[in-house]
């Protein structure tokens, strides 16, 4: 029995973009062929500074911050910052003075992290967003080195934060909270939530999902959980809850490294913040996340991503201006 998915055709600029544009017949066979993640499926809504922009409305990304792995936070937001959000926030974890006593407290790693980037533990992550909010767009993310200690902690932070309404981030541990938990997740999801799983967190999320087609099981991951899916992995899938979906192929299996997904993450918020869509946005910031990995190549490490992000950003600034 086949399953017969929807397809999205949408005109841009004069490039018609079909997210499931051809059914091919093989050996008796149904195959889907899905559209390739190229700028010109997202350069029209690509932000770029204007003239009277202040840095609350060039967008502000908060990132909730761990006590041990405090390098995944520090990629994340700077990442963000280096893809144009105006404002990016790192909230630390609140250390009791009898915690400080046995482990290093992590604001002092943030804060000495970069002089651009805020760091602060005087404040949650729910109560940040609300008062962001009346400043402009923010956009959080959660998970990257969250950690696997307080899960439930991390869930209760994960939905008082949906709750507003407001576009979210969550990868790593802010998925495997989840795990067995699921429907409390999908009762808050919306539209502007996207979730970056890599397969074993994509299985954890969505059991059974997972088979033989990855571009099939991102898009009903995304039905199911109403959220934009990036299925990490050498041809990342970005799926939407519509049934549209493209395929990366740019990227190289040097960006396999540790931290690299925890700038996948920031470079999404950061577009998301500036008001790109989050379907757009994710498949932008997978498409940058591939370019850098092939102008590095060997030898990647994840900080390099970041560093390379300014280049990348003049590369697709300059084929917005050829298309006119």
């Amino acid at each position: 029995m086949f399953r017969y998915l929807k397809n999205v055709c949408r005109q841009r600029g004069g490039v018609c973009s079909h997210a499931l544009n051809d059914f091919r017949f093989l050996n008796g066979f149904v195959t889907l062929t899905f559209m390739k993640n190229e700028p010109s499926l997202w350069i029209e809504n690509f932000p770029s500074p204007q003239a009277n922009d202040h840095k609350y409305n060039r967008g502000q990304v908060a990132v909730l911050g761990g006590v041990d792995m405090t390098g995944a936070a520090c990629l994340s937001a700077e990442s963000a910052a280096r893809i144009g959000a105006g404002v990016v926030t790192i909230i630390s974890p609140h250390l009791t003075v009898f915690q400080r006593m046995k482990i290093l407290d992590p604001l002092l790693v943030y804060r000495a992290f970069k002089p651009y980037i805020i760091a602060r533990n005087d404040i949650s992550m729910n109560d940040f967003v609300k008062k962001a909010k009346l400043k402009g767009c923010v956009c959080p993310v959660i998970g990257p080195g969250l950690g696997d200690k307080e899960y439930s902690v991390a869930r209760s932070i994960v939905l008082s934060v949906l709750d507003q309404g407001v576009p979210i981030v969550l990868d790593a541990d802010g998925l495997n909270a989840f795990e067995g938990h699921q429907g409390s997740l999908w009762a808050h999801t919306h539209e502007n939530v996207v979730l970056t799983p890599h397969d074993g967190e994509f299985k954890k999320l969505f059991p059974g999902v997972l088979k033989e087609d990855r571009a099939v099981a991102a898009i009903e991951a995304a039905k199911i959980s109403n959220s934009i899916i990036v299925l990490k992995g050498a041809n990342s899938i970005i799926a939407a809850p519509d049934g549209e979906a493209v395929v990366n192929n740019n990227a190289l299996p040097y960006l396999a490294t540790a931290g690299s997904g925890d700038v996948l993450s920031g470079m999404i918020a950061g577009l998301v913040s500036q008001g790109m869509p989050a379907f757009e946005a994710a498949c932008a910031a997978v498409w940058i996340h591939g370019r850098a990995s092939e102008i590095i190549g060997c030898g990647l490490v994840a900080s390099d991503i970041i560093e390379i992000i300014p280049k990348i950003l003049k590369e697709i600034l300059g084929i917005r201006e050829k298309l006119g």
